[in-house]
């Protein structure tokens, strides 16, 4: 995939909207991404993005950079008191009240917030640190995804602290779309003129071929909406005795793909070798017309793990990681995550994807 010409025009808007200065600090990520930069909100369809951790600099460096770009709406959650003293102290120019409204972590839901997301840390003895902090993230995020699911904003944005198991059970709790569809995760990496999706399930165990299927032709959507055309590969697991049932059933997601979104490319299974053979070292496509661009694994954790391998070892870049089943209205994003990260996230958060939509069906 090539940038099309959208990567003069993206470094163009943030040179004028930034800043020689926080230019030469997001430069190396943004130039990677540039695939993204058509998608920036304009002033009449900015959609209100709520961030789960206010409290956060990050959060509020993005926030910065976001009213520049009038790229959308932002809202927080968290102690107003406290955001105007990160505020000061940071010097960023922000007016918590003015530039963005604070929604104070503090309802009528705030014991049974808190109660549910410690019993089920316990119920799935997940690793909980200093208690205090736990409430604190594990509250914001039911609120902030109370506030989605009462259409009140477009679209959240939690994790920047946390596990993501903290984070998703709130919001799973809550948020509808979660419990109806297959909950999956999409990183969006790019190096050069080469676009690589990975995902996978978010399920105890493997996932079945509906879910996995579900999961692809979701990931598929995120693709198209970036605009590129989607080319799945149904990555095989090696790991476990079931190789070849395993097999099978990726042969059977991709059949049902193909009813799905009979417009989209699939294949499987596919072994991972094969699927990024396309790519060498340095990211830069090699001699191939049509190599994947969407990785979807039946595990949990393997995308963020092949993501890491291919980070190490080369200079993709990655937007995300975004969260499927949402129909893109909650994203939870990584404690490593940058401010420049969360800009590009925020102007793509809470768009429709069927507007995209045409080559998924």
């Amino acid at each position: 995939m090539t940038t099309n010409g959208h990567l003069p025009h993206a470094c163009s808007i943030w040179r004028a909207t930034c800043g020689r200065s926080a230019t030469e600090e997001a430069m190396p990520l943004l130039e990677p991404i540039a695939q993204l930069s058509h998608l920036r909100g304009t002033l009449r369809s900015r959609k209100r993005v709520i961030f789960a951790e206010g409290h956060d600099l990050r959060v509020l460096r993005a926030i910065q950079c976001i009213i520049e770009e009038q790229s959308a709406i932002p809202i927080v959650v968290g102690h107003e008191k406290d955001i105007h003293k990160r505020i000061a102290e940071a010097n960023i120019g922000l007016r918590a009240g003015h530039d963005l409204e604070v929604v104070e972590p503090s309802d009528e839901f705030e014991f049974s917030d808190q109660w549910l997301a410690y019993s089920s840390a316990q119920q799935w003895k997940w690793r909980i640190p200093n208690l205090p902090l736990f409430i604190r993230d594990s509250r914001n995020t039911a609120s902030a995804a109370r506030i989605v699911d009462g259409s009140r904003a477009d679209c959240l944005i939690c994790g920047t602290s946390g596990e993501f198991s903290w984070h998703f059970i709130q919001l799973k709790e809550i948020l509808a779309s979660l419990q109806r569809r297959t909950a999956g995760t999409l990183h969006v990496l790019s190096a050069g003129e080469r676009l690589l999706c990975l995902s996978d399930v978010v399920i105890e165990g493997v996932a079945n071929p509906s879910q996995l299927a579900e999961i692809a032709v979701a990931a598929a959507q995120y693709v198209s909406a970036i605009g590129a055309r989607p080319r799945i590969a149904l990555c095989l697991d090696r790991c476990g005795k079931d190789i070849w049932s395993r097999g099978d059933k990726l042969h059977a997601a991709a059949q049902i793909v193909k009813t799905m979104a009979a417009d989209v490319d699939v294949d499987g299974p596919v072994a991972l070798t094969d699927a990024i053979g396309a790519v060498g070292g340095s990211g830069r496509a090699q001699r191939t017309s049509t190599p994947y661009n969407v990785l979807v694994f039946s595990r949990t954790g393997i995308a963020a793990t092949v993501r890491d391998v291919l980070r190490s070892n080369s200079d993709w870049s990655e937007v995300g990681p975004f969260l499927l089943g949402t129909a893109n209205r909650a994203h939870i994003v990584t404690p490593e995550i940058s401010s420049e990260t969360l800009v590009d996230m925020a102007s793509f958060a809470g768009r429709c994807l069927d507007e995209f939509n045409s080559s998924v069906g």
